[in-house]
């Protein structure tokens, strides 16, 4: 397989590399990384990715500039990165081959040739092995790139996706260039106000379920609004909760801009919540998955989600 796409990229006269909407870490630093390397090898390359605006907090990344929310008139290949379903790219159906490079057990297998490693602990590491192995120059800015795929999806080493494969490849990475320190200093040490001020409501207005096993918290438009934050601010808040000691399970509904929700489910241990996102239409890991859903009444989702929640807490 990394020989077919090997062969398709170096056919290609313009790839678009496709980051899924909503961006995170990995699928920025996934297309970041492939950016660096094909145009190493003076490929002709672009980046889209459908939300217009990106994260501030990634905005240290080499070539994050280069992603843009429209795509070229013309391009002959499309490589998906980190995306478990096609409509997750923001794109029409286009008359090219498509690849789908991606570690999610839920991946829907859309591509024309698919590149999932659901072992590896993000897409990036899927990325590294297929750069490494196709003979690829990695570059410091590449390196620095798929680390940072690595540390977000796995919080900084300490969910249980993680594997000795996942160690040594961030050594590997940091051995190529990466700053480890600098990384973890722009992704943990920068946190803006308007973020402090949701965190500050969050503390004061999540709920707790069966025997404070599940926490959950809604976010609305309004609430964004007051504090200023935006939807990427809302980044890891899930992850807060599950920090309590009681909790098992934490749950964050976020109101989209049109009514219908944003939902994303965070786990320890043993309890799969994934199976619960796909009962929505969503996918993930076992300990981390997520969905959405057009559903405008918040309180009837949440009641929904506890009741499934209460069969396996």
């Amino acid at each position: 397989m990394y020989e077919e796409i090997h062969r398709k990229i170096i056919d290609a006269k313009h790839i678009l590399l496709v980051s899924h909407q909503n961006p995170d870490a990995d699928t920025l630093g996934s297309a970041l990384a492939m950016y660096d390397a094909l145009k190493r090898e003076n490929k002709k390359v672009s980046i889209y990715c459908a939300t217009q605006e990106l994260p501030r907090i990634y905005d240290f990344l080499p070539n994050v500039t280069k992603v843009k929310s429209a795509t070229p008139k013309f391009f002959d290949l499309l490589i998906s990165l980190d995306c478990g379903s096609f409509d997750r790219l923001g794109l029409d159906k286009q008359d090219v081959t498509l690849v789908n490079i991606d570690h999610h057990l839920s991946n829907e297998m859309f591509g024309d040739i698919n590149l999932v490693d659901t072992k590896s602990a993000s897409a990036g590491m899927v990325v590294y092995e297929f750069l490494k192995h196709s003979g690829f120059k990695i570059s410091a800015d590449c390196a620095s790139c798929l680390y940072v795929t690595i540390v977000e999806d796995t919080g900084f080493f300490s969910y249980s996706t993680l594997s000795r494969k996942t160690f040594e490849t961030a050594a590997e990475l940091i051995g190529l260039g990466a700053n480890a320190n600098e990384i973890a200093m722009f992704l943990k040490g920068r946190v803006s106000l308007a973020k402090t001020r949701l965190l500050g409501y969050v503390y004061n207005n999540f709920e707790l379920y069966f025997d404070a096993k599940v926490a959950v918290i809604v976010i609305s438009g309004d609430i964004l609004a007051k504090t200023g934050a935006k939807k990427y601010d809302t980044k890891n808040i899930v992850n807060v909760l599950r920090d309590i000691i009681t909790v098992k399970v934490s749950v964050l509904i976020l109101e989209e801009r049109d009514g219908s929700h944003k939902v994303s489910l965070r786990s320890e241990g043993d309890i799969d919540i994934s199976a619960i996102s796909q009962d929505f239409g969503g996918g993930g890991h076992k300990n981390s998955a997520g969905f959405n859903v057009a559903e405008e009444d918040c309180e009837n989702l949440k009641k929904s989600i506890l009741v499934k929640l209460k069969r396996i807490v």
